[in-house]
């Protein structure tokens, strides 16, 4: 099942859609060869203000990864269009596994208090 297939399923908890998410990511990083880098979690603009995407709760996470993912897209469409012999389903992958946010779908920060 596809990413976008995922995150969009309808009778499924964030948590599960984003442990679902991180297998397809795993699979990509492994592909890719950075399977042990360690990348970043970015910045990302909530209502409240800026913080890491880590710090967001699953159904946070799942809603910002469902536009990620199609700014992924387009970004390897528009690659593959100006570059001959390009693969899209490669630029795809180089592009997850390099993206903060796919990367650190299960990490985050547990509240105590809140």
């Amino acid at each position: 099942m596809s990413i976008t297939k995922i995150l969009a399923e309808k009778d499924v908890d964030s948590g599960e859609k984003l442990t679902n998410v991180a297998v397809i990511v795993s699979a990509a990083r492994k592909a890719y060869g950075n399977e042990d880098a360690e990348v970043a979690s970015p910045k990302v603009s909530t209502t409240n203000g800026s913080m890491s995407f880590i710090h967001l709760d699953d159904d946070s996470k799942v809603s910002l990864l469902q536009a990620e993912v199609a700014r992924v897209k387009s970004q390897a469409v528009e690659y593959v269009e100006h570059t001959e012999g390009a693969d899209l389903n490669r630029k795809i992958e180089e592009l997850i596994a390099i993206n903060g946010m796919f990367t650190n779908i299960d990490a985050g920060t547990k509240f105590a208090y809140i």
